[in-house]
């Protein structure tokens, strides 16, 4: 797989940049001072977290847009056309993983008004025991822990393991309000080298669209004042951390 990072500075992405960086710029204003007014290094805690909760939502709702609007500007730069479809849904027997905490909020806000919330976090709970005990046998061998993680994934993904969002074509049911992390994957090669067989073979083309530095640096700012509510970056197990909250979101 490989990892495309560096992007002609055209209008299109000048704007999308911009555009990106002040709101993210606002919303990091808006936290640290949410912070300091509190007395604590965070902004968002189990305290807080219900009154919060519009602001989370409008935000992550923006960002998305934000990235999409990126996305826009970005791919069009890519050496060969987009292969992915819909009803394909390959990628998405991954484990995601660095998924931003509002972004978690967002996601569950959504799912907490259907009728099979329950069916869903067990299906989360599911995989994410998956992965903690591949992880846990690789740490057995490895060096490293981020060694350890990241053949995990992979031992994860040859499992095949779809998400519990995809449906029985491939579509992904929670379209709208799935994370960057699920936003930011493509392939140049049909679907069908999207495989465990073919992922590290020269017959798959997929990479991950980053966003520049800066923007990762505002991301991450963000994301450290729900310090609070220490929700792991995975995104199964983090809607779980979610659920937990359930009586504080209302």
């Amino acid at each position: 797989m490989e990892l495309y990072r560096d992007y002609f500075p055209t209008r299109a992405y000048k704007i999308a940049e911009m555009k990106m960086a002040v709101l993210l710029g606002a919303e990091r204003d808006r936290l640290d001072s949410l912070a300091q007014s509190l007395g604590r290094e965070y902004a968002i805690g189990p305290d807080n977290l219900r009154e919060q909760i519009p602001q989370i939502l409008s935000f992550t709702k923006a960002y998305h847009e934000a990235y999409a609007a990126y996305l826009k500007a970005v791919l069009p730069q890519q050496p060969r056309p987009i292969q992915c479809r819909p009803a394909c849904g390959n990628c998405c027997h991954h484990y995601p993983m660095s998924v931003e905490p509002y972004e978690l909020l967002y996601l569950y806000s959504e799912l907490r008004k259907r009728d099979d919330l329950m069916e869903v976090m067990e299906a989360c709970q599911m995989r994410a025991g998956m992965f903690d005990r591949l992880f846990a046998k690789r740490m057995e061998t490895c060096a490293s822990e981020d060694e350890a993680e990241d053949k995990a994934l992979h031992d994860y993904f040859a499992e095949w393991r779809s998400c519990p969002f995809s449906n029985r074509v491939g579509d992904c049911m929670v379209y709208p309000f799935r994370p960057v992390s699920c936003r930011m994957y493509f392939s140049e090669t049909d679907p069908k080298y999207c495989t465990p067989e073919h992922l590290q073979t020269e017959k798959n083309d997929s990479y991950i669209v980053y966003l520049p530095d800066n923007i990762e640096e505002a991301i991450y700012g963000i994301s450290e004042h729900y310090a609070g509510l220490e929700l792991p970056e995975s995104y199964f197990g983090g809607l779980l951390a979610v659920n937990a909250y359930e009586g504080v979101l209302g």
